[in-house]
C-alpha cells in the first residue's frame, strides 16, 4: 500500500519542492506554537491569575470588615479603577457577547485553579469582550469585570507572525523553484528540438554550479554527437564518390562495347544503373536536407508532380488535397513523399491512396496501399537506415517495382520529417499498410 504522501506528492519538482517546505515551515510553526503556549503563554496568564486571585481576595476581605451602610460607595470608588468594574446583581450588565476565546479560557481556568475554594466562580462576556467573573466579595454576589486581551494580543501576534512567516517561506520556495526549475526546462526544450540535422543553439551555462555543469554536459554531448555525425556523412560521401567515378566508366565502356548478346548487355546496363541509383541515395542521405532554404510550399503543388510520375502505377488521390500551405523544405518534402510511394509500389499493392490533413501544428500526408502489411515487430525499425521488411513473405505485386532500394528511403523519409519537427509513423491495416508523414510548419 502507498504511504500518504506518495499518494498526495505533486509530479512536478517545483510543486514536491513548495509542499515539502510548507510541510517543514508548518510543523515548525505548530511546534514554536506549543513551546510558546507551554513556556511563556501558560505561565504569564498565571501569574496574571494569581494576581488577580489575591486582588480578589483582598477585596473580599476589605468588603467584609467595611460596615454595609458604606459599602457601595466603596465599592464605587473602585469602580473608578481603569481596569475592574464591579457590578452588583444576580447577573452582568451585559451578556450577550461571543464565548471566550482559548486565551479568556486559559485565564480562567488558571483563575480557578488560584482561588482554590475560595469562592465560586463564573463567567460572561459582552459585547465589547469584557468578561465578567461572578464572585462573592463580603458575603454578598458581585460580577467583577476584567478588561479581554486585545484580538491581536499575544497568542493573536504569535499566529499573525506564524501565517506570515509561513507565507513567505511558501513564496521563498516558489521563487527558488522557479530559479532552478528555468534551466531545467530549457534543458528540456533543447533536448526534445534537437536534431542532428538542424541542431538547437548552445544553452547558456550560467546559473548554479550544478545547473552550470549540466549545461555544459549538454553542450559537450550535442557537439560530440554533431562532430560523428559530420565524420559518418563525411565517409558515406566519399565512399559514394569514390565508387560514381569508376561506375562512370564502366558505364561508358559498356555503352562502346560491341556486344551481339542484346540481353547480356540490358542486364549489365540495368545493373549498372541500379548501383548508380544507390550511390545517389547514399548521397542524398549522407549530405541531408538542412542546407535547403525553408518557403512556403503550396500543398496542391506537392502533390502534383507526384501524381503525373506514378499515377499509372496506381498512385491516387483518396481525398481531395487542402489548398493549404506551409513553409518547409519544397524538395526535401517531395523526396520524402516520393520514397513513402516507392515503398508502397515496392511491398504493397495498388491502389496507393493519398490522403492529406491538417493537424494543430501542421499537416499530415498518409500513403496507404492494399499489400499484406509486415510483421508487427519489425515496425519499430523500418525507419532505420538499410532496415526492409521481410520482402520475401509475397511474390513482388508490381513487377516494375520489385524490391531494389537501398534501404534508406523510409529513413530518409523520417529524417526529412524530423527535420520538419515531425515523424513517420507506420502500421498495418485490416487490408493493408499506411505510412503517415507529419510535418510542422517551420518557424523562420
Amino acid at each position: 500500500m502507498k504511504s500518504l504522501w506518495s499518494r498526495l506528492r505533486p509530479d512536478s519538482l517545483w510543486g514536491q519542492t513548495v509542499a515539502l517546505t510548507a510541510l517543514i515551515v508548518g510543523v515548525a510553526q505548530i511546534l514554536s506554537i506549543v513551546l510558546f503556549t507551554l513556556l511563556v503563554l501558560r505561565p504569564e496568564l498565571q501569574r496574571v491569575a494569581g494576581i488577580m486571585a489575591e486582588n480578589v481576595a483582598s477585596m473580599s476581605e476589605t468588603l467584609s470588615e467595611v460596615p454595609e451602610t458604606d459599602r457601595q460607595r466603596l465599592i464605587g470608588h473602585m469602580a473608578k479603577s481603569s481596569y475592574v468594574e464591579i457590578w452588583t446583581g444576580e447577573r452582568p450588565p451585559d451578556d450577550t457577547g461571543p464565548p471566550p476565546r482559548m486565551v479568556e479560557r486559559v485565564f480562567m481556568r488558571a483563575l480557578v485553579k488560584a482561588m482554590g475554594d475560595k469562592t465560586d466562580l463564573s463567567w460572561r462576556t459582552d459585547h465589547s469582550r469584557k468578561l465578567w467573573i461572578h464572585v462573592w466579595l463580603g458575603g454578598s454576589p458581585y460580577w467583577i469585570s476584567v478588561k479581554s486581551p486585545p484580538l491581536l494580543g499575544p497568542t493573536g501576534l504569535l499566529l499573525a507572525g506564524a501565517a506570515s512567516t509561513f507565507g513567505l517561506a511558501l513564496v521563498a520556495a516558489a521563487l527558488l523553484s522557479h530559479r532552478l526549475l528555468r534551466p531545467l526546462n530549457a534543458l528540456r526544450d533543447a533536448t526534445e528540438r534537437y536534431r542532428l540535422a538542424a541542431p538547437a543553439p548552445p544553452l547558456r551555462e550560467d546559473g548554479p554550479l550544478e545547473i552550470a555543469d549540466l549545461s555544459r554536459s549538454f553542450n559537450n554531448m550535442t557537439a560530440r554527437l554533431a562532430r560523428a555525425d559530420a565524420e559518418r556523412s563525411l565517409i558515406l560521401a566519399g565512399i559514394s564518390h569514390d565508387v560514381r567515378t569508376p561506375l562512370a566508366k564502366l558505364k561508358l565502356a559498356f555503352e562502346m562495347m560491341t556486344c551481339d548478346d542484346e540481353a547480356l548487355t540490358a542486364s549489365a546496363q540495368r545493373q549498372i544503373d541500379r548501383i548508380e541509383a544507390i550511390m545517389s541515395q547514399f548521397l542524398m542521405y549522407a549530405r541531408g536536407f538542412g542546407a535547403e532554404p525553408v518557403i512556403k510550399v503550396s500543398l496542391p503543388e506537392l502533390f502534383t508532380p507526384v501524381l503525373a510520375d506514378y499515377g499509372q502505377a496506381g498512385v491516387i488521390i483518396a481525398a481531395p488535397v487542402p489548398n493549404g500551405t506551409l513553409h518547409a523544405r519544397p524538395e526535401a518534402l517531395r523526396r520524402a513523399l516520393i520514397n513513402l510511394v516507392e515503398n508502397a509500389l515496392h511491398y504493397g499493392a495498388a491502389p496507393i491512396e493519398l490522403t492529406c490533413q491538417q493537424t494543430p501544428n501542421g499537416w499530415q500526408i498518409r500513403v496507404r496501399d492494399h499489400g499484406h502489411g509486415v510483421p508487427e515487430t519489425q515496425i519499430a525499425s523500418l525507419t532505420q537506415p538499410f532496415m526492409r521488411g521481410d520482402s520475401a513473405r509475397q511474390p513482388p505485386p508490381n513487377p516494375a517495382f520489385a524490391p531494389n532500394g537501398t534501404g534508406l528511403g523510409l529513413a530518409m523519409a523520417e529524417q526529412i520529417a524530423q527535420l520538419h519537427g515531425g515523424k513517420v509513423s507506420l502500421r498495418n491495416l485490416s487490408d493493408g499498410f499506411e505510412a503517415a508523414l507529419t510535418i510542422h510548419d517551420v518557424v523562420m
